[in-house]
């Protein structure tokens, strides 16, 4: 499996403090079938001053670390957290943003939880234009998706894609947000499942029982395609031949 959203690094944001307990979550990943992690630490989020040179260094002082170690063969590649502005399209002119295994193809954009920016979906639309696809984290967890799941939609049918919590699908964080997760998932609005690790207890770097509740909701194929397939081809710098999305 590869684990599209995950807080690996250490020391570098609100994930892992050591490189002992990086590691720690990398073998707890390997032993739930991950074998790719893609580490997403904040960016732009006003609170963690992260470059994204900083970020490929620390990937490659992790895989460092790790190929030290036979016990868990997995391979760290950069990404990025992005929290949205409406300055994002200029970021990108001037490097200050990582996209997913620098592609130059795919960007995670992050909403503020509370609610999503007015008229958003001009900068969503600006990123369509230059090639680059969001990747929506967890909409499942915003307050205004809650209330408004169908301006989530139309972001899905302009061509953004969608990745869910492993945790919101176990419920980890409340009834409300499982149900939202469960939604969208069953309307095709969701297309990768990925951890948000953060650290091995708080929030543990592990896809495997969030699988097992997908598949009651899409069947066994295409869960499993949300974590092998749609993210082999974002890595591979192609779009993912998902399903259409169904009114919701």
């Amino acid at each position: 499996m590869i684990d599209l959203h995950c807080h690996i690094l250490p020391g570098i944001d609100d994930g892992p403090e050591t490189l002992n307990e990086a590691i720690q979550m990398c073998h707890l990943s390997y032993q739930d079938g991950i074998r790719v992690i893609v580490a997403t630490p904040h960016l732009l989020n006003g609170v963690y001053q992260i470059s994204p040179e900083t970020i490929l260094n620390r990937v490659q002082e992790l895989n460092t670390a790790l190929s030290s170690t036979s016990q868990s063969p997995i391979r760290i590649l950069p990404g990025a957290d992005v929290h949205f502005s409406k300055d994002l399209p200029k970021a990108l002119e001037e490097g200050r943003i990582l996209t997913v295994g620098q592609s130059g193809k795919f960007l995670f954009l992050e909403f503020p939880f509370q609610g999503i920016p007015y008229r958003a979906e001009e900068v969503l639309f600006q990123l369509l234009g230059k090639g680059i696809t969001p990747i929506i984290t967890h909409p499942e967890r915003s307050l205004e998706i809650l209330k408004n799941p169908k301006r989530y939609y139309e972001m899905v049918r302009m061509g953004c894609l969608g990745q869910v919590t492993a945790m919101s699908l176990t419920g980890e964080f409340g009834s409300g947000v499982k149900g939202v997760a469960e939604k969208l998932l069953k309307h095709r609005l969701i297309h990768f499942i990925a951890s948000d690790g953060h650290s091995i207890h708080r929030r543990p770097p592990i896809l495997s029982s969030a699988l097992r509740r997908a598949e009651k909701m899409v069947g066994r194929e295409e869960a499993y395609r949300m974590v092998t397939e749609y993210p082999q081809a974002i890595l591979e710098g192609k779009k993912p031949d998902v399903p259409d999305p169904l009114p919701i």
